[in-house]
């Protein structure tokens, strides 16, 4: 996730944007005042062992990036957070009813996003709120890391850093890709670039490690969430094709719903096969349109940025070259 710049924001906006653009400030102060460089933060007695171990592991992570992923960290990660909660920030997805097509946010620096970031939970709901009485279906996604694509020094934070080393590693590479290239307005474009890059790095990383048997669980991993997706495209098929039908509003939403019931049935079936545990968000409420349009946004695009990679036989420095032309990414109604 990219954020833009916040602190020249407040020159720029109108009274009905205030609120949002106030709360961005104060988050993004918040990380700055609470950051240490990771010399400090390893060296304090206070700190945790498997924290200060973490923290490690990032600093080789970073080190890889540079090294072999042809990614600049730059003064990105060199310092360490703990925010006292468990995610940074809360992005608001949202879809009118019978639409696909996200709804977009201007930003300055970075233009147009499909989504919205707020720092505190309790600003997002009631942004939420908002939106669903304008009409839309909307979700609220926990975001536990984002990316200032430069502007600030981002440091490492409590809200991920536990992440066991593949998560953390796939992390790290998917935020400094941002830093690498990010185009303008387009969200799905630059997070399928990450991801596509985050999915490469882990594995080389993996390999450099000589962790054989954790580049066989990461590829187990990275099938499950392809076979995860299938199911998710296959009803955005369906769902496209019911809006653009002759068929009667209220007629369109009754099989929305029987739409959606049927892919969280393939979820709890998949959940029940794979063995999964612990909570999914996927689950735990009816979906609707914004949830596909907030899982399009990482995953839809990523088959393209996949097969450039192998086009330019796995160089990165020829890959972000390529995708540097690619044409503009539209997003399917």
């Amino acid at each position: 996730m990219a954020f833009p710049r916040v602190f020249l924001i407040l020159l720029m906006i109108s009274c009905s944007t205030g609120c949002f653009y106030t709360q961005a400030v104060k988050g993004q102060f918040e990380i700055l005042s609470r950051s240490r460089p990771l010399s400090v933060a390893k060296n304090d007695p206070a700190t945790p062992p498997k924290i200060r171990s973490q923290l490690i592991l990032a600093e080789r992570l970073l080190e890889f990036a540079e090294n072999e992923l042809s990614l600049d960290p730059g003064t990105a990660y060199s310092a360490y957070a703990d925010l006292g909660r468990d995610h940074v920030v809360w992005n608001i997805f949202a879809a009118p009813k019978l639409s696909l097509t996200p709804k977009e946010w201007w930003y300055p620096i970075v233009g147009k996003l499909n989504y919205r970031g707020y720092f505190n939970e309790e600003s997002a709901r009631k942004a939420v709120q908002g939106l669903e009485d304008d009409g839309y279906d909307t979700v609220v996604g926990e975001v536990d890391a984002y990316s200032t694509l430069g502007w600030f020094r981002d440091p490492l934070l409590n809200t991920f850093i536990e992440n066991k080393e593949i998560l953390l590693a796939e992390l790290i590479f998917h935020e400094l890709t941002h830093r690498r290239l990010f185009r303008k307005g387009e969200t799905a474009f630059n997070e399928a670039l990450a991801t596509a890059v985050s999915y490469e790095g882990v594995r080389r990383w993996l390999q450099a490690e000589g962790k054989s048997d954790q580049l066989d669980d990461y590829a187990l991993l990275l099938k499950r969430r392809a076979e995860f997706y299938a199911h998710v495209e296959h009803t955005r098929g369906a769902l496209r094709a019911l809006y653009a039908s002759p068929r009667t509003r209220a007629e369109k939403l009754r099989r929305k719903t029987e739409l959606l019931a049927a892919l969280q049935d393939d979820f709890r079936a998949l959940h029940r096969r794979w063995g999964s545990r612990g909570g999914n968000y996927w689950l735990a409420k009816p979906l609707n349109n914004a949830h596909l349009v907030a899982s399009a946004t990482y995953q839809e695009h990523l088959p393209l940025f996949e097969n450039l990679l192998r086009t330019h036989h796995q160089s990165l420095d020829d890959f972000f070259r390529a995708a540097k032309k690619l044409p503009k990414i539209e997003d399917e109604d």
